[in-house]
């Protein structure tokens, strides 16, 4: 089940993926056809014209995520080892927050790694990795990442983090999301039907989220200035889900791992974490798992 979730989330995240002219995305177009060979030889070309930069190192993650969901155990350690040297070598002269293909490369080989142990039965290991990691780098992208995969493994049966008490006794759909995020946009019809046919039985819809940085045609914009259009965005965008708190948290966000919008998290009347899902879901599997829930005794009075 596992193997399944990690390769669907791959086989997503390489058709919503853009880089734009990046030999990156050109590797991960390959990978999407399970052309590795292929994918390998263009990052090889790229190296001898450009030379072992950032955007390689960032290719050859790729080509080990790749490897790695085709099943092809040896090419994808070896490629994971060449990523790892890589940015060794690219740490000496670059810092991580400075450069986005580094960033990008750091953060895929770590992922593989630790999915590569989790499939191959070394779960354990797997969040030992994680979690020895977690602490080394502190940009968005990379704690959240990690985070992120943490959560695929450990997440699910333990206590909701950062969920308010009051909560506890209904059922609590999580719908994390960003204010730029198309497909979340796309998302929010399926959680507006979820919350009205749901909510009458108790179901209860937080849709937290955080700022960004990001407000169309101002650079570098205050915490107000985003607040306000965080708002503005929930109330064109999410109008069906008026009443639902939607609060700016980033706490919230980087717990649960939102390296990629939306991410779907289902909470039971005890306050467990029933699913964790950092894809889009369809409404059919959305509400069998909440049905699910719901058929559940209740909690006992507190």
């Amino acid at each position: 089940m596992y193997r399944v979730k990690l390769q669907l989330l791959l086989l997503l995240s390489i058709t919503l993926q853009t880089a734009a002219a990046s030999v990156a995305s050109e590797v991960r177009y390959k990978l999407s056809a399970g052309d590795l060979f292929s994918a390998e030889a263009i990052a090889e070309d790229y190296r001898l014209a450009n030379g072992a930069n950032s955007e390689y190192a960032a290719a050859v993650a790729w080509l080990a995520r790749g490897a790695m969901t085709l099943g092809k155990t040896e090419a994808a350690a070896r490629h994971i080892a060449e990523t790892k040297r890589l940015v060794a070598e690219l740490l000496k002269s670059k810092h991580v927050e400075d450069d986005a293909y580094l960033e990008s490369a750091i953060g895929t080989s770590i992922e593989v790694e630790a999915q590569t142990l989790a499939a191959a039965g070394n779960r354990d290991q797997a969040v030992a990795f994680l979690e020895a990691q977690l602490p080394r780098w502190k940009t968005w992208p990379l704690e959240s990442r990690i985070q992120k995969n943490l959560n695929l493994l450990t997440l699910e049966g333990k206590p909701a983090p950062e969920l308010d008490e009051k909560y506890r006794g209904s059922p609590v759909l999580l719908f994390l999301w960003a204010h730029w995020c198309s497909d979340c946009k796309a998302q929010a019809p399926t959680i507006a039907r979820l919350k009205e046919k749901y909510e009458p039985r108790g179901l209860r819809v937080i849709a937290p989220t955080r700022r960004y940085g990001d407000v169309p045609k101002i650079e570098n914009p205050t915490a107000e200035q985003e607040d306000r259009e965080i708002e503005s965005v929930w109330k064109i965008s999410y109008a069906g889900l008026d009443g639902a708190p939607h609060p700016i948290s980033e706490a919230i966000m980087l717990r649960y791992g939102v390296s990629a919008t939306p991410t779907l998290v289902l909470v039971d009347r005890q306050g467990l974490v029933r699913m964790y899902s950092p894809t889009r879901m369809t409404e059919a599997e959305l509400s069998r798992r909440i049905e699910d829930l719901l058929r559940e005794t209740p909690a006992a009075p507190h």
